[in-house]
């Protein structure tokens, strides 16, 4: 080294302002000492640290997340001292270590930003909001001892201290205000009726539908806030529906499940008190020993740079803090922008992103991963990516193959910008409640809404890094981009429902969406896509799966879903319900609208419980045809069933052969892909286990458009084998009354109707239907039903007769 060099090499650093002969420079000259000159600990109790501050949650801390186990855990030290026989000198119950709160402060401002302790924070000031509650609960002149009546007013005003503060012109504020997603819920909660009407008024969001799993009722909600109907009447309501749904962000509903928790605790400390002043005792007790007896490691960092406070954030964080992924990512966002120029632009971009999903980690998880899947070349997988979601978040990584984004300003903004801009493109083809009109899609919109509504109900989300990238990529204007984008939409749920009728897992398309991505520069940084990418990416996939996967696809496909079993009511309902919207003409488009993913069910026609009335089990005895010389092997073991399903007495033995016979019967004849029915609205009906003759009255009466839905044809007049005149006659004779007054001969032609054979005519014709269904255009005829529908018809047949005669054999049981 030089002998001018000015480094470790060349200088020793002087700690102790010796005079020493080797060259040296004082540590006070090269250090800057600013832990030293701005951290300071002290012990003291809660009370104290609550004591005349403001505390200021700030925007790189996370969302509130104490769940019902964090209450527990805080509730025990409290329930010891309520529980606790106090004797003097015997000393039952201990003061609480609170463990440790950091704070950042500037010596000209009374506000604590929170760096560590939010969670605490928030909840004590929960449970003093409570307790204060139940002592104004309290009438004054139902007090006996003075001296409580005083101790009453001191609890009240000393809660008061610690949890508001006058601003100006006399205006109450709250002490503690949390990051700007929870400060609002968080402050109406804390200051009564009329914050909390003002907050539904001006702050809720009313942008969502009433059956998503994040709406609440307005109702619900002020009645959950505590505020009765005296409180309303006081308050301007006018522009208020009660009835009205608004979104509950997730962190606010743990904060008003806190309240409901301490409520419910302190409500239970009053309910065992025998008189006014016991609760009065109870209460201002509960509240001494929070403030005196719970200590707290205080940690105090004054006049330091903000980056200096980032750093004790990030320390904390890397020692164990229960951060969660998203609360990371958070603060590396922050911490990105933190002494930028652009700082407020980004880190707002960054709480869209967060209130686009309520606040609901998992979820914005789920969205990023699907992002970063789309730019990042070296994801493969969507769950990888949800592994390295930190890894992309950050300014460097060390065993990662993943691309740090925050490395610099230009690339932070970037990334940031994209995900910002992309939240609402993955919220159209993702979110439950779908709207036509939400898709820009020109007059393609209800196609591809009915498809996503099934895609999204397909267990499956592989497909979504694909086709948020091409969304992105499709001119909202162009009728031809619209059309094309529709095709892929078909193409991948073709495929997929080929994927759940031969009971393959979604992990066959782990690699191949996201790759198709990279195949076709699909990433939001990409220029325009060029038209031929919908036709190309297309038969990309189907030429992959193929590859992949070749059950999927001709002679194979079809011996597996004719062998098929025991179909899933999921698989089945998915598949009805592209059927009915695939064959609907343009009269009847009206009703295919209505079927919608969320109103219709499946049916079965032979009832999921054939022997509803054990002494008059019809629907075996018609199904199988045992009154009429049955030629099935199985005949005398469905007879031996209805036999043993009357009796009451059985033995071990008999118990698991009706057990086995039970099994038999639901697998191979009423999950039989023959035994399904769509029909609309969410309910069964009500002859659901009755005879097909009461059972028709109501698919026809209680069932709008049961007959114009496909896959129920078989049992219409008009394209199936029902009789005419035997269905006029059903219909006339019970819309009098009730099935009694039909003529026998008429309900026993319906009753008889369903059987073993009926049910494997209607498959066959069903199959049918799933094979031209589940077709590809790119392939020349893959199942031959173009050329000769006769013929594939006949080999259909063939193997469901053969199916059906091992089904039918004693060998099934």
């Amino acid at each position: 080294m030089s002998d001018e060099a000015d480094d470790l090499y060349d200088k020793y650093i002087d700690y102790d302002g010796r005079d020493l002969d080797t060259r040296n420079v004082g540590d006070g000259k090269v250090v800057r000492p600013i832990t030293a000159e701005n951290f300071e600990m002290e012990k003291r109790t809660l009370g104290e640290v609550l004591t005349d501050q403001k505390f200021n949650v700030p925007e790189y801390q996370r969302l509130y997340s104490w769940k019902n186990i964090h209450h527990e855990q805080y509730w025990s030290d409290i329930e010891q001292f309520v529980n606790a026989d106090l004797v003097a000198d015997r000393r039952e119950v201990s003061d609480v270590f609170f463990s440790s709160m950091y704070f950042a402060v500037n010596d000209d401002k009374q506000v604590y930003e929170v760096i560590d302790g939010q969670q605490r924070l928030t909840t004590t000031h929960l449970l003093l909001r409570v307790l204060m509650e139940h002592l104004e609960d309290v009438d004054p002149a139902s007090i006996e001892d003075d001296t409580l009546a005083e101790f009453r007013d001191y609890g009240i005003g000393r809660i008061t201290d610690i949890l508001y503060v006058e601003e100006s012109f006399g205006k109450r504020e709250p002490r503690l205000t949390l990051n700007k997603h929870d400060a609002e819920f968080f402050k109406a909660l804390m200051m009564g009726p009329s914050a909390q009407v003002d907050y539904l008024k001006n702050e809720a969001d009313f942008s969502i539908h009433g059956n998503n799993s994040d709406a609440v009722q307005v109702s619900e909600c002020l009645d959950r806030f505590g505020t009765t109907d005296d409180d309303l009447a006081d308050l301007d309501t006018d522009s208020l529906s009660l009835g009205a749904f608004f979104k509950l962000y997730r962190s606010h509903r743990r904060l008003l499940k806190a309240y409901e928790f301490y409520d419910e605790k302190i409500s239970g400390v009053v309910a065992d008190a025998d008189t006014p002043d016991e609760t009065v005792r109870a209460l201002v007790n509960i509240l001494n020993y929070v403030y005196n007896s719970y200590h707290v490691g205080e940690y105090l960092i004054r006049e330091a740079e903000s980056d200096f406070r980032m750093q004790i954030f990030e320390i904390l964080n890397d020692r164990g803090v229960d951060l969660t992924k998203i609360d990371r990512i958070r603060a590396a966002v922050v911490n990105a922008f933190f002494d930028t120029d652009v700082k407020d632009e980004y880190v707002d971009k960054w709480e869209d992103i967060v209130v686009a999903f309520a606040t609901d980690g998992d979820a914005i998880d789920d969205y990023l991963s699907i992002y970063l899947s789309i730019v990042d070349d070296g994801i493969d997988r969507i769950g990888d990516a949800s592994a390295e979601l930190t890894n992309a978040f950050d300014t460097r990584n060390i065993d990662s193959d993943v691309v740090p984004r925050l490395r610099n300003l230009d690339e932070a903004k970037a990334f940031l910008d994209y995900a910002h801009d992309l939240v609402d493109y993955y919220q159209d083809i993702t979110t439950t409640e779908l709207a036509a009109e939400d898709l820009e899609l020109a007059s393609h919109r209800e196609q591809c809404r009915e498809i996503l509504v099934r895609l999204n109900n397909q267990q499956m989300d592989q497909w979504r890094p694909f086709v948020l990238a091409l969304y992105y990529h499709t001119n909202p204007e162009s009728e031809r981009d619209a059309a094309q984008f529709h095709r892929v939409l078909e193409t991948i749920e073709k495929l997929n429902l080929r994927r759940l009728l031969i009971s393959e897992r979604p992990s066959i398309f782990r690699e191949v969406f996201i790759e198709a991505v990279e195949e076709f520069n699909l990433a939001p940084t990409a220029d325009a896509t060029p038209d031929s990418v919908y036709e190309a990416s297309r038969e990309y996939l189907i030429t992959e799966m193929r590859s992949s996967t070749p059950t999927l696809f001709g002679d194979r496909f079809v011996d597996t879903v004719v062998q098929t079993q025991s179909w899933s009511t999921g698989t089945a309902r998915l598949l009805f319900g592209k059927i009915a919207q695939d064959h609907f003409d343009d009269s009847s488009r009206a009703v295919e609208r209505d079927l919608n993913m969320g109103n219709i069910h499946l049916e079965h026609v032979l009832p999921q419980t054939p022997v509803s009335d054990p002494e008059d089990p019809t629907w075996l005895r018609e199904f199988f045809k045992l009154d009429s010389e049955p030629d099935i092997e199985i005949a005398s073991e469905i007879e031996r069933y209805t036999e043993l399903v009357q009796r009451s007495d059985l033995d071990e033995e008999e118990e698991r052969l009706k057990d086995n016979i039970s099994e038999f019967i639901t697998q191979g004849f009423i999950d039989d892909i023959g035994n399904f029915l769509l029909l609309r609205d969410t309910d069964n009906i009500g002859a659901s286990n009755r005879p097909l003759a009461e059972k028709m009255t109501q698919y026809y009466s209680e069932i709008d458009g049961f007959a114009s839905i496909y896959p129920n044809r078989y049992f219409t007049a008009e394209y199936g084998n029902v009789d005419r005149e035997s269905l006029d006659k059903l219909r006339e004779q019970h819309d009098c009354g009730d099935v009694s007054n039909v003529d026998a001969d008429v309900v026993a032609y319906f009753n008889s109707f369903w059987t073993y054979e009926t049910l494997q005519d209607r498959r066959i014709e069903l199959l049918l239907d799933i094979l031209s269904t589940l077709g590809f255009d790119s392939f020349e005829d893959e199942f031959g039903i173009e050329s000769d529908q006769d013929e594939v018809r006949h080999e259909i047949r063939e193997k469901t007769d053969q199916e059906f005669e091992k089904r039918l054999s004693v060998r099934s049981l």
